[in-house]
C-alpha cells in the first residue's frame, strides 16, 4: 500500500499538486509555441505588459509582473536585441528606462493571444464558469499579496 508521501499525481488530493502540474504544463507547452519566435514566457509577459501600458519603466514592470528587477532586464536586453521593444532613460530618474513596443513587438500581439486561445480551448478552459476563474482570481491575489507581505518574489 502507498502512503500518502507516494501517490503519483492522479492520486493525489493535494490541490498544489494539482496546481503545480497544470502550471507546468501549460508554461511547457507555451515555451515551446514562443521559442519558435526566439522569445521565453516571461518576454511574452513583457510584451503583452508593455503593450497595455505604453512607456511603462522596468522597475513598475517587475513589480507587475511579480519578478525581480534582475529577471526583467534580463528579459528587456533580449527583446531590445531581438527588436521587439526599445528603451529609453527616463530623464527623472537615469536608473529607469521607458519601455515601448515596437512595430515588430507589436505584430507578436495577435500570434500570441492566437497560441495563448488555442491552448485554453483545446484544454477546455472556455468551458468554466465566470463564477469559478473568478474565484480562482481572487485566491491568486491573495497569494500574491502573502508574498509580497514577506517580500517573497518569483
Amino acid at each position: 500500500m502507498k502512503s500518502e508521501n507516494n501517490l503519483t499525481f492522479k492520486e493525489s488530493k493535494h490541490f498544489a499538486d494539482t496546481l503545480y502540474v497544470f502550471h507546468k504544463n501549460h508554461k511547457n507547452y507555451l515555451n515551446y509555441e514562443f521559442s519558435k519566435y526566439s522569445i521565453s514566457l516571461i518576454q511574452v509577459f513583457c510584451i503583452f505588459k508593455i503593450y497595455e501600458n505604453d512607456g511603462i519603466n522596468q522597475k513598475d514592470l517587475a513589480a507587475d509582473l511579480s519578478l525581480t528587477k534582475g529577471a526583467i532586464t534580463k528579459a528587456i536586453v533580449k527583446l531590445e536585441s531581438e527588436g521587439y521593444l526599445t528603451r529609453e532613460k527616463l530623464p527623472e530618474d537615469k536608473r529607469y528606462y521607458s519601455l515601448m513596443l515596437t512595430e515588430k513587438g507589436e505584430d507578436l500581439i495577435p500570434v500570441m493571444k492566437e497560441i495563448n486561445e488555442k491552448w485554453e480551448k483545446e484544454i477546455g478552459l472556455d468551458e468554466l464558469d465566470s463564477e469559478f476563474l473568478e474565484t480562482f482570481k481572487k485566491l491568486t491575489i491573495k497569494s500574491i499579496e502573502m508574498n509580497e507581505k514577506r517580500n517573497i518574489y518569483y
